[in-house]
């Protein structure tokens, strides 16, 4: 009877032990060091609030435009591309359906702007994004557009072609 009582407390122990595992330790992570980073949207033209907006996600032209309250009654939304998923240090300018001389155009920048981004400008082929970044990376940030002159595969025709798509912050 001692025997089996023993082994029966035995098994109980054991048992406790396989059934319930041990507690681990849990790693913590300190979010406050770990930086923020942000898509910055400069939205000008025929919006209600026009401004610089901050974002923590990439966001589409859409959702900056109703971010900045929607657009104006007169806002010309002809060439603009609502699906369009904009990244950092881009400008977006919405022209009025009154003036005729404001074209609406996405500016990027060009001195942070990535491959995929500058190949979407008209004009600016695959080649010359290239050559574009690449000159930046060896001479750095571009004081002034006209300075993309230097850049290979880029002409004076071409410069005129991309120029009003460009801004340099």
């Amino acid at each position: 009877m001692k025997q089996a009582l023993t082994i029966t407390l035995i098994m109980m122990i054991f048992g406790w032990f396989w059934l319930y595992p041990r507690k681990t330790e849990l790693d913590q992570v300190d979010l406050a060091a770990l930086p923020a980073t942000y898509v910055e949207i400069k939205i000008e033209g025929a919006v209600v609030f026009p401004g610089t907006y901050h974002f923590f996600d990439l966001i589409s032209v859409e959702k900056a435009l109703t971010y900045a309250g929607g657009l104006t009654t007169d806002a010309d939304l002809s060439s603009i591309n609502m699906s369009l998923i904009l990244t950092s240090n881009q400008t977006i300018r919405i022209a009025s359906l009154e003036s005729t001389d404001e074209v609406p155009i996405i500016l990027l920048n060009v001195n942070r702007a990535s491959f995929s981004e500058l190949i979407s400008i008209p004009g600016l082929t695959e080649i010359r994004a290239a050559s574009l970044i690449i000159y930046r990376e060896q001479y750095g940030d571009f004081k002034q557009l006209d300075d993309l002159i230097n850049v290979n595969n880029i002409g004076t025709v071409t410069l005129e072609k991309i120029k009003p798509y460009l801004s340099l912050g």
